[in-house]
């Protein structure tokens, strides 16, 4: 079996860092990845040194949400509100995620060798990168993720998403080439990376077993709690999600 769950976000509130140790209570999940510019990431880190997990969490890379942790991409508009957070907006801006300015792409480049230089302070050693909205997979982030692999020797990185089927010919020519481009700043990536739901639109139970018995996939998920109270991986109870996977292993 070459199947990993990974719960993206660990750190991002107390919700759900608890809905992801959760997780690995209940065997839901393999591994985690860290926010570690949110509010409750140093207490989260403490949480899963004590429950023996450090070796299974990587890093969250973060540009969209929160406060940045290093200083001059604070005042740029094209990442920051007034108030110096993070908002996002960059991402609905095509042109933004395929070329920025050299100043704004080394403002880039610090923040995110800001966030790995925690990661690293604080003793987590997984090395495995994701990020906050796939912002990696944006070309201009990438320029800063190729430096920084050289300099934090990166054990692996999530490739593009590509676990479904169609799609426009532009964009799978751009996820063809990142994925093949990825796989040079780590020592290993997966085939195949999708959600939960893109696992279970793809193919019957029965092809994605063969699937994942044959070719390394990624799975991300979210764990939360509902309003209820319900542990959910999104909008899926997480009941509903164990089923699923306890069928196809």
């Amino acid at each position: 079996m070459s199947l990993i769950r990974n719960a993206d976000d660990f750190g991002k509130n107390e919700d759900v860092t608890r809905a992801i140790l959760t997780c690995f209570a209940n065997g839901s999940i393999d591994r985690t990845t860290l926010m570690v510019n949110m509010p409750d990431a140093a207490r989260a880190v403490e949480e899963a040194k004590k429950a023996g997990l450090q070796d299974r969490v990587g890093i969250h890379l973060n540009l969209t949400e929160g406060m940045p942790l290093s200083e001059p991409i604070r005042s740029n508009p094209v990442f920051c509100d007034e108030n110096g957070r993070f908002h996002a907006r960059f991402r609905q801006k095509k042109l933004y995620r395929l070329h920025m300015d050299r100043e704004t792409e080394e403002q880039i480049y610090t923040e995110l060798g800001a966030q790995l230089a925690l990661y690293r302070e604080w003793g987590l050693k997984l090395f495995h990168v994701d990020s906050h909205h796939h912002v990696h997979t944006d070309l201009t982030v990438y320029k800063a993720l190729k430096r920084l692999a050289v300099e934090y020797r990166f054990s692996s990185v999530r490739i593009s998403r590509n676990l479904y089927r169609g799609g426009s010919p532009a964009n799978r020519i751009y996820k063809g080439w990142y994925n093949r481009a990825v796989r040079g700043l780590c020592e290993s990536t997966t085939d195949l990376f999708g959600s939960f739901i893109d696992l279970k639109e793809y193919a019957t139970p029965e092809e994605n077993r063969d699937l994942i018995a044959s070719r390394p996939v990624e799975i991300m998920m979210h764990p939360m709690y509902d309003a209820s109270g319900t542990l959910t991986d999104t909008d899926t109870p997480m009941e509903t999600v164990d089923a699923y996977f306890a069928q196809i292993r």
